[in-house]
C-alpha cells in the first residue's frame, strides 16, 4: 500500500461529524460477530491510523463498470475521487482514495474511512468491504541467546527434529515463505528456488518499482515519521524472511557451516510482501493465491508451486473475507497454510490471519514447555513450537552488509518449525492439508500446562516430529484422533558422527553427536564411547598420549575424562552416564596438546545397550 503522511483538509463541522460517526462505527465493530460474514469490516480501523485503500467485493452480477459508478457517487458525497487500482486474485477490487483537487493518493482518517465504507455498502452491488490494512512480521527481539538451535534436539520441550531426520528431511517439497523476501546467504542459497516480489508500492518495496520477479529483501527499516502506524518510532532491518527461511530449510551438513533447517531437504520459495512499515493485505492476499499455484493478474504463473505456505506475519482484526478467500483457495489447491499466532499476549481470535479458518495456527513455547509470555493463545491455536532459535540473517542495520546468524524469539520462529514438519510429512506420502494438520496435532506432546487450557490454550500442544514421522511410516494418515501404538519401533542404540574434524596444535575441538529416542530416560551406567584419530600426509610422529578427550553430556557437564593411553588411534571405553538424560546433543571434546598439525577425528560414536527396549 502506498503509505500516506498527510490528511485531506476538512472543515471543523465535518471533522466533528466524522469523529462522532467513527465512535458509532467502532462501537458496532466492537460487538462480537464470530465468523459470520459482514458487508462492512471495520475491525481493523484505528482512529489514529489513516488508510488510503479499501478492498471491495462485488456481487457476482456486478463488474468494474458498476463499481466505477458507485465510486463516483460516493466520491461526490465526500469531495473525493476514488480510483480502481486492480482486481485481486480473490475477485475483489482494490480502490484508492484521491484528493479531489490534486493528483495522487490521499489518506482517509479512520472516521472518514468508516463512513466511506458504510456509504459504499449502501449499494446492493457491494457484497463486502474492508480496509487494505498493514500486516507486520511477528517476532519479538530477545538479546539472550538459547543454546544454538536447541529447539531441534532438546531432550524435553523441543521438536524432536533430529530424530525425525532419520525418516524424512522434506526432500522435494517446496515451502513458500511469504515475508520480507530473502538475502543472499551461503547457508540458504542452495535451497532457494523461484520467488516473487509482491509489494506493489515502490516506496514500501525500496527497489524503485512495484511488483517484480526479484524477491530480494531491500530492508524493512524505517525512521521516525516514516510510518503512520508508528509515527514516533524507528526500527532497523529485521531480515525476518531470511531468518524464517533458515528455520525451514537452511542448508545442513555442509562442511560444518552455520545452522540446520527443520526440513533441510525441502526448498524455500521466497515471496516478498513486507517492506518499509509492513505490508498490505492486498499484496499478501495475492501472494497466498500465487504461491499455491493460483492466478494473479499481471503476474507470471508460479513455476515452483508450494505444498506448504508459511505466514509469520499478521495484524489486528478479524479474518477478512479476502484473507479467508485466499487461504481457502490455497487449501483447495492442496497447500498447507501455517500461520504464526502473533506476539501480543492476547487471544488469537482478534488477529489475522492466525484466527482464520483452514490454517495451522502456531503458538510459541519456552525451553520449559510453558506458553511464551509474548505468545497469543486461545481456542483458535492448533499446535505450538519453541519460540527461540538461531537462524540466518544479514548483519546490516538498514541495507545488506554481510551474511550472519542471530537468535530471535517469537511465534514467527515457531511457525516455520511447524511448516518444516509439514514438509517432512508431505515428502513421505500424499496427504490433504487437513490430514497433515491432524498428524501434527495427534502426535504431539500434550503434556503441557497450556495444552487445551480453557483460556490460554496452546492447542494440542508441542509438535513432536519424531513421533509424527513414525506414525506416518506406520501408515497412519491422521483421519482419526488416535495415533497408532509405536511399540513396534525400537529405540536406536548406536549414534555416530563420521565427519572429519581437524585437530590443530593446542586447540580444543568439540564434535557433536545427537542421541534420540530415549524419551527422557537417563543414560545407562555402561555407555560405550568410541573414537578414532588418524594422521594425514607427511608429518611428525603422533603420540596418542598427547590427546585429552572428554565426554560432555547434553547439559554441558563433563561425564568422563578419557586419556588415550593405548598405542592405537581407535579407542573404546565404557563410562557410567546414569546421572545424565540420554536424549540430546552429546559432545566429544578433544585437545591436541602436541605439535602435530596433520591429525583428524575420523569418527566417534555412542553405544546404548539394547536393554532400553521398545518405545
Amino acid at each position: 500500500m502506498s503509505r500516506q503522511t498527510r490528511n485531506t483538509p476538512k472543515t471543523t463541522q465535518l471533522a466533528q461529524a466524522l469523529v462522532l460517526a467513527f465512535a458509532t462505527a467502532a462501537a458496532q465493530a466492537a460487538s462480537p460477530a464470530g465468523d459470520a460474514p459482514s458487508r462492512v469490516d471495520t475491525s481493523a480501523l484505528d482512529a489514529t491510523v489513516p488508510v488510503s485503500r479499501l478492498i471491495v467485493t462485488l456481487d457476482a452480477k456486478a463488474g468494474p463498470a458498476t463499481l466505477r459508478g458507485e465510486l463516483d457517487r460516493v466520491g461526490a458525497t465526500f469531495g473525493r475521487r476514488f480510483d480502481i487500482v486492480r482486481q485481486l486474485a480473490t475477485g475483489a477490487w482494490l480502490i484508492e482514495a484521491q484528493d479531489g483537487a490534486k493528483a495522487g493518493a490521499a489518506a482517509l482518517a479512520g472516521a472518514e474511512a468508516a463512513l466511506v465504507m458504510e456509504e459504499l455498502a449502501r449499494s446492493a452491488s457491494v457484497a463486502a468491504i474492508e480496509p487494505d490494512r498493514l500486516l507486520t512480521h511477528t517476532f519479538t527481539p530477545n538479546d539472550d541467546r538459547y543454546p544454538d538451535q536447541s529447539a531441534y534436539f532438546r531432550s524435553r520441550f523441543g521438536t524432536n527434529a533430529t530424530g525425525a531426520w532419520h525418516y524424512s528431511t522434506g526432500n522435494g517439497i517446496k515451502v513458500a515463505v511469504i515475508d520480507t523476501g530473502i538475502t543472499p546467504h551461503g547457508d540458504l542459497d542452495a535451497n532457494v528456488v523461484g520467488g516473487y516480489d509482491f509489494i506493489a508500492s515502490a516506496t514500501t518495496a525500496r527497489d524503485g518499482d512495484g511488483r517484480d520477479p526479484n524477491p530480494n529483501d531491500e530492508g524493512d527499516w524505517y525512521e521516525v515519521g516514516d510510518c503512520t502506524a508508528d509515527p514516533n518510532g524507528s526500527e532497523n532491518s529485521s531480515w525476518h524472511g531470511s531468518h524464517v527461511a533458515g528455520i525451514v530449510a537452511a542448508v545442513t551438513n555442509n562442511s560444518f557451516k552455520g545452522t540446520a533447517g527443520m526440513a533441510y531437504g525441502a526448498k524455500v520459495v521466497p515471496v516478498r510482501v513486507l517492506g518499509r512499515c509492513g505490508g498490505s493485505l492486498s499484496d499478501v492476499v495475492d501472494a497466498i493465491v500465487w504461491a499455491s499455484g493460483g492466478s494473479v493478474t499481471n503476474v507470471p504463473a508460479n513455476t515452483n508451486v508450494a505444498q506448504v505456505i508459511n505466514l509469520s506475519l499478521g495484524g489486528q482484526g478479524s479474518c477478512s473475507a479476502n484473507m479467508q478467500s485466499a487461504i481457502n483457495t490455497a487449501v483447495g489447491n492442496g497447500t498447507v497454510v501455517v500461520v504464526a499466532a502473533g506476539n501480543s499476549a492476547a487471544n488469537v481470535a482478534n488477529f489475522t490471519p492466525a484466527r482464520c479458518n483452514n490454517v495451522v495456527a502456531v503458538a510459541a513455547t519456552t525451553t520449559t514447555g510453558a506458553l511464551a509470555a509474548y505468545s497469543n493463545y486461545g481456542d483458535k491455536i492448533d499446535v505450538a513450537a519453541p519460540g527461540g532459535i538461531l537462524s540466518t540473517v544479514n548483519t546490516g542495520t538498514t541495507v545488506q552488509v554481510a551474511e550472519g546468524y542471530k537468535t530471535l524469539n517469537g511465534t514467527s520462529m515457531a511457525a516455520p518449525q511447524v511448516a518444516g514438519l509439514a514438509a517432512m510429512i508431505l515428502a513421505e506420502g500424499s496427504f490433504t492439508p487437513q490430514q497433515v494438520e491432524n498428524l501434527m496435532k495427534y502426535n504431539g506432546t500434550a503434556a503441557l500446562d497450556c495444552a487445551f487450557d480453557s483460556v490460554k490454550s496452546c492447542g494440542w500442544g508441542l509438535i513432536d516430529a519424531l513421533h509424527t514421522l513414525r506414525a506416518v511410516g506406520q501408515g497412519y494418515n491422521g483421519d482419526v484422533a488416535v495415533s497408532p501404538n509405536p511399540a513396534s519401533f525400537f529405540k536406536p542404540t548406536f549414534f555416530e558422527n563420521a565427519n572429519n574434524y581437524h585437530l590443530a596444535p593446542n586447540v580444543s575441538v568439540l564434535v557433536p553427536n545427537t542421541a534420540w529416542g530415549q524419551y527422557g530416560a537417563n543414560a545407562p551406567s555402561a555407555l560405550t564411547v568410541k573414537f578414532k584419530l588418524s594422521g594425514r600426509g607427511i608429518g611428525p610422529v603422533i603420540d596418542p598420549k598427547k590427546y585429552k578427550i572428554e565426554l560432555l553430556a547434553p547439559d554441558g557437564s563433563v561425564v568422563k575424562v578419557l586419556h588415550n593411553n593405548g598405542p592405537s588411534f581407535t579407542y573404546t571405553q565404557t563410562v557410567d552416564a546414569s546421572s545424565e538424560i540420554a536424549d540430546g546433543l552429546w559432545k566429544l571434546r578433544v585437545l591436541n596438546s602436541g605439535s602435530a598439525n596433520n591429525v583428524f577425528i575420523d569418527s566417534w560414536s555412542l553405544g546404548f545397550p539394547s536393554v532400553f527396549g521398545p518405545l
